[in-house]
């Protein structure tokens, strides 16, 4: 299967979302499992010296380090997403000036062909897939190198063929279902 890919700044930008919301997920939810324990453990602290209770001061300590770590890592949080636009922003403009892709979904390796390069990769390296919201990600490692496809791109009925395709060649060199 061979496609010429056009361009879409809307479907580029989803893709670029989803991604960072991926590879964030679990920090998040991390993160918010740790503000709820830094502000229990505050009240907590609060309620106990109001009642005289010496172990508030430890509480608030607590809850004190734990609203600490939190806004460290809100901090990194908010640093990657920026860093992420910008350099979304960058490539939208690079990939104006060169909106053509070529995709190749052959027996032996997949090639991915665009303005910044051409790759041709064994699909014995290939060792991840995933859909998620109608978009493909295959590569290397979870949450690590990988290419993405949307449906929107291809249409439906050829984006099942290629998600079909992908996870016939991945399996057998990994042994496991995503």
């Amino acid at each position: 299967m061979k496609f010429e890919i056009k361009f879409d700044e809307n479907i580029f930008k989803k893709q670029i979302e989803l991604t960072f919301n991926r590879s964030w997920s679990k920090s998040k939810t991390e993160n918010k499992k740790l503000a709820i324990i830094a502000f229990i453990f505050i009240l907590l602290g609060i309620i106990i010296l109001c009642g005289n209770g010496d172990i508030g001061n430890l509480f608030i300590i607590l809850g004190i380090l734990a609203g600490i770590v939190f806004l460290y890592r809100l901090q990194k949080y908010l640093k990657a997403k920026k860093a992420t636009e910008n350099i979304m922003i960058e490539n939208i403009q690079i990939w104006n000036n060169n909106p053509i892709s070529i995709w190749e979904f052959e027996d032996d390796f997949f090639r991915f062909k665009f303005y910044g390069g051409d790759y041709k990769i064994n699909w014995e390296t290939v060792k991840y897939s995933e859909v998620v919201d109608n978009t493909l990600f295959f590569g290397f490692k979870e949450n690590g190198s990988y290419y993405t496809l949307s449906e929107s791109e291809i249409g439906k009925a050829e984006f099942l063929k290629v998600v079909e395709f992908v996870e016939r060649k991945i399996e057998p060199a990994t042994n496991t279902r995503f």
